[in-house]
């Protein structure tokens, strides 16, 4: 019988190959985790209210006539110092009916802005709450109880 010789692969062979081995899976996971770190980072400063810190307003001088004239009339303030845009204002009636007006008031800081708005008397005789959103920073919004408005 003749007794062939085997040879196995090289030491050299084998540590280039686990070392390409290496690098290649190393390259997959880099990449993942890089682009899950963008997406993350993306997510956290799109939810972030950060910009939101130095917003604030105030409404003052309600009033609100159901006869005759049917008009609410209030001062929005802008008592932060950031600009804002009030694009929406929401009268809810004690009858829980509610109107929404989709306004554009920009806001600058320290700005004084009077709103003068028409509500039909039928649909809301009494108003429960007037909430006043700003689209920037909607958790800034400011809702006035209709035991303040006179």
């Amino acid at each position: 019988m003749i007794n062939k010789k085997r040879t196995a692969m090289s030491t050299f062979l084998a540590m280039v190959l686990m070392v390409l081995f290496t690098m290649v899976v190393g390259g997959f996971v880099g990449s993942w985790m890089i682009d899950t770190a963008k997406s993350q980072t993306e997510h956290a400063v799109n939810n972030s209210d950060a910009g939101c810190v130095y917003a604030s307003i105030n409404v003052r001088n309600i009033y609100y006539n159901a006869s005759g004239t049917e008009k609410i009339k209030f001062t929005i303030e802008n008592t932060g110092t950031r600009t804002l845009t009030i694009d929406k204002i929401r009268v809810i009636g004690n009858n829980s009916n509610s109107v929404l007006f989709e306004t554009s008031y920009k806001a600058y800081p320290g700005d004084e802005i009077p709103v003068i708005e028409q509500i039909d008397s039928i649909a809301i005789p009494q108003i429960s709450s007037i909430r006043v959103i700003p689209s920037e920073c909607p958790t800034k919004s400011v809702t006035i109880r209709g035991t303040e408005i006179n």
